[in-house]
């Protein structure tokens, strides 16, 4: 007797059964469960017990800075030794790199012993990330079929970056759901709240103001003016523990130095241009001028934002796949044209990955990109640059860190632009306006 799938609603999400789903169910019932069990087994150990067992470097860097706030000490103490000594001699605790107003949402943590607050910011990371899952799900659409259900859990929940971010305590995950619930209301038509996730996404780093950016762009005006009214009120609100001078020293000193331009774990085009023309601690490159680096970052990283306006230059129905379309190209182009993209970073990659998911599971005219996106997604969520002094000295790593073979311990960033230009240049699906299930119907338009 064959057992079958039946129609059922998980966190609100519809999955409904359909003839992939019988065919998968009837052929490969073993391999759907060895999916789900190394998905399991796969998301508990690295994502669970392992960041237990492990050294939370940059967590470090967020509770020190929280204590250095609840006891009224320079917050940017180990950040300017960290700067006056470079990267090699400094022997301090990891520095606490972010904005002065972040402090202030981290402050909490001081009350808590060092066990306990890393405990808890674990916790709260794993609970921030399973309900952007399902949430990023219903920003794209409401129904699912059993087969796609499993591939995006599949696709979302064996990720290296997110692994990464949970070993180091970094705070992308808290990113990518804000960005997450930008999106979901962004769908829903609600704007104001809109600015207010993607306003306090900008607090924790400032990249995420490219999104508030294209709000403004895509005549989002509500979503713009209330971001902005946020970073407002949070400014003034800070200024009663900081001035305005500790601002403006901090934003000087990250745009000013340029420690980790060149580092193998920077994916952006900053990393890239970086590596392959100057010579740094980290590399040297086929020539050494800062010069023509600076230029190349500067032109490539417009091109890429004039690349972004002209695709999304449109004013779209938000439950269109244009405006999906749009707006995962808007998070691409965010890690690309940043400063530092390392690979907890890439964890905001995860809104695009849905999204391709989606599209190349509809469009059946998109699948002459199938290998070529399988392998840029193998390589983001498989690969882990090789860690500088882990298992080669510095002496050493320099003799393989020379010429265009640099790169290679950055895959990333080709990956990253392999799916930049999916999303920028591939027949872009369309869908009717639909209130109750968005994104039923697919047909194809030019950009």
């Amino acid at each position: 007797m064959t057992t079958e799938l039946k129609k059922m609603t998980i966190f609100g999400l519809e999955i409904a059964d359909d003839s992939s789903d019988r065919w998968m169910w009837d052929h490969g019932k073993i391999l759907v469960f060895v999916l789900l069990g190394f998905t399991a087994f796969n998301y508990i150990y690295n994502g669970l017990f392992r960041p237990l067992s492990t050294e939370k470097v940059d967590f470090v860097a967020y509770y020190n800075a929280a204590l250095a706030f609840k006891y009224g000490l320079p917050i940017y103490e180990h950040m300017t030794r960290f700067f006056q000594e470079g990267v090699l001699n400094y022997k301090g605790p990891m520095p606490y790199v972010y904005s002065p107003s972040f402090v202030i949402f981290l402050s909490p943590l001081a009350y808590l012993s060092f066990k306990q607050a890393a405990l808890f910011w674990n916790i709260f990371n794993h609970i921030c990330f399973l309900f952007s899952i399902i949430t990023l799900m219903k920003a794209i659409k409401r129904q699912y079929s059993w087969l796609e259900w499993i591939v995006v859990i599949f696709v979302c929940m064996n990720f290296t970056p997110l692994f990464i971010d949970y070993l180091v305590g970094q705070c992308n995950i808290i990113l990518f759901s804000l960005i997450t619930l930008g999106l979901y209301f962004y769908r829903t038509n609600k704007d104001i709240y809109v600015g207010v996730a993607l306003a306090l996404a900008t607090i924790i780093k400032v990249i995420p103001a490219l999104l508030i950016g294209y709000m403004l762009w895509k005549r989002q005006y509500k979503a713009f003016f209330s971001a902005v009214f946020v970073l407002c009120l949070i400014f003034i609100y800070s200024l009663l523990f900081f001035d305005v001078d500790l601002y403006l020293w901090y934003f000087k000193s990250m745009v000013s130095q340029g420690i980790f331009d060149a580092s193998h774990d920077n994916h952006s085009l900053t990393g890239f241009f970086s590596r392959l023309l100057t010579h740094s601690t980290w590399t040297t490159g086929i020539i050494d001028s800062p010069l023509i680096a600076r230029i190349c970052i500067l032109a490539s990283s417009t091109l890429v934002l004039l690349a972004l306006a002209y695709v999304t230059r449109k004013r779209d129905d938000r439950s269109s796949c244009r405006a999906l379309r749009g707006y995962a190209l808007a998070v691409v182009t965010m890690l690309l044209t940043s400063k530092m993209t390392s690979t907890p970073y890439l964890v905001m990659l995860l809104v695009p990955l849905a999204v391709l998911v989606h599209e190349l599971f509809y469009c059946q005219t998109l699948n002459k990109w199938f290998y070529l996106l399988g392998a840029a997604y193998g390589v983001v969520a498989i690969w882990y640059p090789l860690p500088v002094g882990k298992f080669l000295d510095m002496d050493t790593y320099r003799i393989y860190m020379k010429g265009f073979q640099v790169n290679i311990f950055s895959l990333q960033f080709f990956a990253l632009l392999v799916i930049w230009w999916y999303f920028a240049f591939a027949p872009l699906p369309t869908v009717s306006n639909d209130s109750t299930d968005i994104d039923t119907e697919v047909s194809f338009q030019d950009h």
